[in-house]
This record gives structure tokens, C-alpha cells and sequence, in this order.
């Protein structure tokens, strides 16, 4: 499925711009949209299903390279090479690039991401990454829910994390006290739990492992105070710049070898659950 050349410029990233595609639907402008963040593999192929799927409810599509640009390929075995707090940031410059075409109405704009897209996309709701814009739809699959900041306060869009239950890439009981966070932030906060869904149960692929690949799904961060920052599990401690610091950190609690595959009734459920609140909250 091809899209149209799609190019956003970061005021964050010191002028760099990300590159991708917009996949219009078929019905008329203008358009609400959906910006599709990927996670730590990069940009793949099979992502398109959701400009498929969300292009017959009438919604565009964008999606973007997060990592092309900045010369990173995967972020698999290194995590830090790029955060998802950044990548949040670069959400919402996207948002304002799409906000200037004529055919796409901005205020029926979300989110989705999925692994560290996900993480970028439930962190895009709080007030600390947000631009002058706000998304209407926050949607996070499988993300990694072990941060927690001092102040989190969102924008007040609705919020849907969708983890599954056998998942030990990124876990997913940290996601239900993080709900618990955001909803006390301001936002309405939907929580699934797939039961037997392992990471990336929407991909269509089978069982696959990476004995190098970094979980954080053992790691529990803390921002303490403004810029001063936790792991409850070691204790070690960090200022937000030191970013050696928070590299030793995340040494003492990540995990190495991780797992995931593909399973057609998790999917199902997850594009149920995603169809059923574009519905409400971009076409209601």
C-alpha cells in the first residue's frame, strides 16, 4: 500500500526531519488521522495493515522513520540510542506538520504506537511533551510502562493501553499501575489485558526470540523531583543530563533476550478494541 511523501521537520532535533508516508482513505477531505509510531525494530512492512484497516473507517494514516534519519537502524539491543521521550516530541511535531494540510482536520487527530511506539504514544498525552496542539486519541500497544515522572499531568485526551498477559518483553503489570497515573493525571484511561499474548501478538509472524535484545520490563523509573531521577530496584540514582548515569542505571536492572510471536486472536481482539475507539473518540 503506498502513501504520499511525508516530511516533518523537529524543532527539537536541532532543524532534522523524519520522512514517511500518508495513506489517505478513500472518502472525501477532510480527513481525521491517525500518526502510527513503530517500535524498536523500525518501520516495517506489515505496520501498513494499520493504514489498511484504519483507511476503511476513513481515517488517514502517517507514519513516520523515527530512526533513519538520526543513522540508527534498531534500537533492539540498545534502547538508549534513542528515548521514548523524544520520540513523544517528535509526535507532536508530526501532529503540527499534518495540522497545515488543508485535507487533514487536526482536531480529530490520534496517536497509536506499538513496543516503543507505544511508549512514545502514552508519554505524548503528558503536558511536559505535548505542543500547542493536543491529540484527541492516545492508543498504546504493548508498551514499556516502567517510568513514572514527577509530574504527570496530561493533555486530558482519552488514553487506551492494550498489553498482553504473556508478555515479558515489556511486561505488563507496571501498565496497570501507570493507567492508575495517568487517570490521575487528568485523562479517561481504558486498560486491556489479552489473555496469552505475547509481544507483538499483532504481527502476523510466528514465535521469535533475540538472545541480545534489552528488556526493561525489571526496571522501575522514577523522577524523584524535577531533573532528579530513580531505579527503585537498585536505588541508583541520576540528574536527567547525566546520561552515562542513566546508562549505568538502566545496566542494573535490564534483562538480556527477549521473546514475542504473532497470534491471530489477540490480533483480532486488539483491532477490535482500536476500531471500536476511533470510532468514538475521531469519527463520533
Amino acid at each position: 500500500m503506498r502513501g504520499e511523501a511525508l516530511d516533518v521537520p523537529l524543532p527539537h532535533a536541532g532543524g532534522l526531519a523524519l520522512t514517511g508516508t500518508l495513506h489517505p482513505p478513500a472518502a472525501p477531505p477532510p480527513w481525521p488521522v491517525m500518526l502510527f509510531v513503530h517500535g524498536s525494530g523500525g518501520l516495517l512492512r506489515w505496520h501498513r495493515r494499520y493504514a489498511e484497516l484504519l483507511g476503511a473507517e476513513g481515517v488517514a494514516v502517517a507514519m513516520l522513520d523515527h530512526f533513519g534519519p538520526r543513522g540508527i537502524r534498531r534500537t533492539v539491543t540498545d534502547q538508549e540510542q534513542l528515548s521514548s521521550e523524544t520520540m513523544a516530541r517528535d509526535a507532536h511535531a508530526a501532529l503540527a506538520a499534518l495540522a497545515a494540510d488543508p485535507r487533514i482536520d487536526a482536531a480529530r487527530a490520534g496517536v497509536m504506537g506499538v513496543s516503543k511506539g507505544g511508549s512514545a504514544a502514552w508519554r505524548a498525552a503528558l503536558r511536559r511533551f505535548a505542543g500547542p496542539r493536543r491529540f484527541a486519541l492516545h492508543l498504546a500497544l504493548y508498551p514499556g510502562c516502567e517510568t513514572r515522572y514527577h509530574d504527570m499531568t496530561t493533555t486530558g485526551a482519552p488514553i487506551v493501553l492494550i498489553v498482553g498477559l504473556a508478555d515479558s518483553y515489556t511486561g505488563h503489570a507496571p501498565c496497570f499501575d501507570l493507567g492508575a497515573a495517568l487517570r490521575a493525571g487528568g485523562s479517561e484511561v481504558e486498560m486491556f489485558g489479552l489473555p496469552g499474548a505475547m509481544h507483538g501478538w499483532d504481527s502476523g509472524a510466528g514465535r521469535w526470540s533475540h538472545p541480545a535484545g534489552v528488556s526493561y520490563a525489571g526496571c522501575r523509573f522514577v523522577e524523584i523531583a524535577p531533573g532528579r531521577w530513580r531505579e527503585l530496584s537498585t536505588g541508583a540514582e541520576w540528574e536527567a543530563h547525566d546520561l552515562e548515569g542513566r546508562r549505568r542505571a538502566v545496566a542494573g536492572c535490564r534483562c538480556l533476550g527477549v521473546a514475542g510471536g504473532g497470534c491471530p486472536e489477540s490480533r483480532a481482539r486488539s483491532d477490535a478494541i482500536l476500531r471500536d475507539r476511533v470510532r468514538r473518540h475521531l469519527l463520533g
